[in-house]
């Protein structure tokens, strides 16, 4: 046997100690103290938690108690905010239209007015009616798109741990305002486009189907368009979001939500229902509640006072069911966005040395495979 080969007998040194077990850190690992006992070969690890989620693939579960979690952590810039920029418009629409609809309730009493001056009644007051749907539907467009612009610019900073202050989140969505405001008016145009066109052909049908037929053949093209609606609906839900959080033009929202929802369009249409559900059940059980509570400790002369009031609960209402509904949206984007282009290490990275941008994740650009 080579002399370089012997083995050393018991009790002896080593007479080649190089060959003993390599020195503590040869690896690249960090030296273990003392103490410390032995590490692992492998172990779990946590995933980072900077903010309101932890940095991994979301569930239902996390995604509910992040919602609230946002809440409790940019209470104005979400919760306020809604409530005040919701209650501006029901305010002028009541301010608009109750002198209207008192007076044509007065104009429908027969035994003080005559078709004829019913009529003329009506050729009056359709000027202002429509004037007021009018101011009505421009206020609540504007009140929309200051709910959703805040509430994702607070959304995305939670997931990092950052609150916001309102004026904050207002200067930070500032500039995609009015691609949200171009959003919304483009859908309620393709689809009063689309209704429109329903319409007038089933006018067109309705002279060789009569006009029964014609109507049931409108009413059964409007439910067969729903399905495609919802699907659209889906397929698009994230463009809001995109424009804020990413700054993207509508064009490049519409192209990333698509990308996104592909694979997931199930699972976040089963999310969003659900979400819908529940927040209009509690919306309409807290509104019954106001009712009751108002025809209770209001008299009959009050009544104004008791609609005033009426509208207010509903507006609130409506705010916070919106204001859910948007964050939760937000945070299922963040989830999107983790599951197609690992947002999750570029919110770790931002974690560590700080956002390059306000809005978290605002540069993250790449896609790769989905996991």
């Amino acid at each position: 046997m080579p002399a370089d080969s012997q083995v050393p007998e018991p009790g002896r040194p080593d007479p080649h100690p190089s060959w003993g077990p390599p020195p503590s850190g040869w690896d690249g690992q960090p030296d273990v103290p003392s103490g410390a006992g032995p590490e692992p070969a492998h172990h779990f690890q946590q995933p980072a938690n900077p903010g309101v989620i932890e940095l991994r693939p979301l569930g239902f579960g996390d995604l509910l108690d992040a919602t609230f979690a946002v809440i409790r952590l940019a209470p104005i810039p979400t919760l306020l905010n809604a409530v005040l920029v919701q209650l501006l418009p029901a305010l002028v629409a009541l301010w608009l239209l109750l002198p209207w609809f008192t007076g044509f309730e007065v104009s429908l009493d027969s035994g003080r007015s005559s078709p004829a001056e019913v009529v003329q009644g009506l050729e009056r007051s359709w000027p202002p009616l429509a004037a007021g749907f009018g101011t009505y539907l421009a206020v609540q467009l504007l009140a929309g798109v200051l709910v959703v612009g805040p509430s994702t610019v607070a959304a995305m900073r939670a997931t990092l741990g950052l609150r916001t202050a309102w004026g904050t989140s207002l200067a930070l969505s500032s500039r995609a305002m009015i691609r949200l405001a171009a959003w919304n008016l483009l859908a309620g145009a393709a689809v009063l486009l689309v209704l429109m066109l329903s319409v007038a052909g089933a006018v067109a049908l309705a002279r060789p189907l009569g006009l029964a037929g014609a109507g049931i053949l409108l009413a059964l093209w409007l439910l067969a368009l729903l399905p495609l609606y919802g699907w659209l609906a889906i397929k698009l839900c994230f463009g809001p979001v995109e424009l804020v959080a990413r700054s993207m033009g509508i064009g490049a929202a519409i192209a990333s939500s698509w990308r996104l929802v592909r694979g997931s369009w199930w699972r976040i249409l089963g999310i969003l229902l659900v979400v819908g559900i529940v927040l209009g059940l509690l919306s309409g059980l807290v509104v019954q509640i106001l009712d009751v509570a108002t025809g209770q400790f209001l008299s009959g002369s009050d009544a104004a006072l008791g609609v005033w009031v009426g509208v207010a609960a509903q507006a609130v209402v409506g705010a916070l069911s919106m204001v859910l509904g948007q964050v939760m949206l937000t945070l299922l984007h963040v989830d999107a966005r983790i599951r197609h282009e690992r947002l999750d290490l570029v919110l770790e990275a931002e974690s560590r040395t700080g956002p390059p941008h306000p809005i978290p994740g605002h540069g993250a650009r790449t896609v790769q495979q989905p996991r």
